[in-house]
């Protein structure tokens, strides 16, 4: 065929078609409701488009014709422009012409990492590049609606793109199922619980990437409940972006781009380590990451390099916060019982496993104890704690006890828990099992402790592998005329 072969109304389109006279289609990308995605070559300008071709007379062409044209008047860098769209006539077809931008998409990165996370200042840095996006597409009326890992693209010099703004909301209609602004304040959080995780937090599958586990009621967990070690501020943030997530206790989910915005950028000044533990590499890190603040904040096109797991600026992924120095001190405890005078650290070579959820224990009671309190446990929140009920003995009034199961998702090898407990005194077990349907007589004794202090550490000398921990208190502090332990925050160390 020539340059000048354009198709006829009613065919199908084929490679080296000519549409408007100057697009040659090469390569047929997808099929989406009745609309086809080519890989095109301008003849005229002499660079590679997509095109998007629509038979006319349909509802959807009418749909995505005023999506396009919503989507043009967006500017913002980051964007994939739109750069034509005509109802072309000859060939019965609306024609939507975009910029081809060459990179990779993020859910293909993140596949190729098989499950590895992100560093967690660089899964900050892409999820800023996104909001930053949605939230100037907000400003100019837009809204993406339906923004998922493989709409992000890191191109070959390291920018962030997002395409299909607006026409994949027509084409898809919106993800999740929600008012479409919120959606996309949905997606800048998927987007970094995906780079903090590698799993997308999504009900429907993604291609290439695993779903994230979910809660009961279809709820989304945190980032920390799937992988460990994320800090703390990303966690929240995460939580509160993500609509299928429970926030902070306290606090409301984001509302807009532009928080999402705010936090992020508050979070990626923050210095990477506390000031009590200084380092050489350290103290690098907390250079680089006020350089990225900086950068991203005067706009300037640096981008991230993810496809070599590093920024273009060189960063190599220190965590923004030490999740390991905030270690409470207290005795640290053998699984004889026998307490050492070892401040209960969590040391450097350790890692703390994901709880991906708790649940009371009661075997020899009622079944429930205190349920609604559970979550407290494990909030991170350690002004908050799940209790017990108040019993009229440090025996429990004659009960064999009760406690608290904590699930990893699945059975990982561990080898202690740090604990903060309501109250001095407590006497517990620490169990192991893969079923906790079973007798207690049936769990694995991991360690036993008398008299415990309210900040604990427990080892395990050879790791254990399992699913699911109990910590069981079978003696408990006196407490305001009665008799009372808890929890108000556990570590599982791996």
């Amino acid at each position: 065929m020539t340059d000048t072969t354009t198709r006829g109304t009613g065919t199908e389109p084929a490679p080296d078609d000519v549409v408007l006279g100057r697009y040659r289609l090469v390569d047929r990308m997808a099929d989406s409701a009745g609309s086809t995605l080519w890989n095109a070559y301008d003849q005229r300008l002499r660079r590679a488009v997509s095109v998007r071709l629509t038979p006319l007379g349909t509802p959807l062409a009418a749909r995505l014709r005023d999506a396009a044209t919503r989507a043009s008047a967006v500017t913002d860098r980051r964007v994939v422009p739109i750069l034509d769209i005509v109802e072309d006539t000859e060939c019965g077809c609306l024609v939507v012409v975009s910029e081809w931008v060459t990179g990779t998409p993020l859910g293909e990165s993140l596949s190729e990492r098989k499950g590895e996370p992100l560093p967690a200042a660089d899964a900050a840095t892409l999820a800023l590049e996104v909001a930053r996006f949605l939230a100037a597409a907000h400003a100019a009326g837009v809204t993406h609606g339906h923004l998922r890992p493989n709409a992000v693209t890191i191109t070959d010099t390291g920018e962030v793109r997002v395409r299909g703004l607006g026409v994949d909301q027509a084409l898809y209609g919106v993800e999740p199922d929600i008012e479409p602004h919120l959606a996309d304040v949905h997606a800048a959080g998927a987007v970094l619980f995906a780079g903090l995780t590698g799993r997308w937090p999504g009900g429907a599958g993604v291609a290439q990437m695993p779903d994230a586990p979910r809660l009961p009621g279809g709820r989304t967990p945190w980032p920390s409940r799937v992988v460990a070690d994320v800090p703390a501020d990303l966690d929240e943030i995460a939580a509160r972006a993500l609509q299928t997530t429970s926030p902070p206790k306290g606090r409301e989910h984001f509302t807009s781009a532009d928080e999402v915005v705010a936090a992020l950028t508050s979070a990626l000044a923050i210095p990477a380590v506390a000031a009590s533990t200084p380092s050489r590499a350290r103290g690098a890190g907390r250079t680089v990451l006020r350089m990225v603040g900086i950068v991203l904040a005067l706009g300037a096109v640096v981008g991230l390099a993810i496809l070599g797991l590093k920024l273009v600026l060189g960063f190599g992924g220190t965590p923004l916060t030490s999740p390991r120095t905030d270690s409470p001190s207290g005795p640290s405890v053998a699984p004889s019982g026998a307490v050492s005078s070892a401040p209960p650290v969590v040391g450097p070579t350790d890692q703390l496993l994901p709880i991906l959820s708790a649940r009371d224990y009661d075997p020899y009671g009622n079944r429930q104890e205190n349920t609604s309190q559970v979550p407290f446990a494990v909030d991170k929140d350690q002004a908050t704690a799940w209790t017990t009920a108040h019993y009229p003995s440090s025996t429990l009034g004659g009960k064999k006890g009760v406690g608290l199961i904590l699930d990893l998702g699945i059975a990982r090898p561990i080898s202690g828990l740090k604990l903060r407990l309501i109250g001095n005194g407590s006497d517990l077990v620490v169990y192991a099992t893969d079923n906790p349907a079973s007798p207690l007589q049936k769990f694995t004794t991991l360690a036993t402790v008398a008299g415990a202090s309210n900040l604990l550490t427990v080892r395990v000398p050879k790791p254990v592998t399992t699913r699911y921990v109990i910590v069981f208190f079978t003696g408990l502090p006196a407490a305001d005329g009665s008799y009372q332990g808890g929890i108000a925050d556990v570590k599982v160390i791996g």
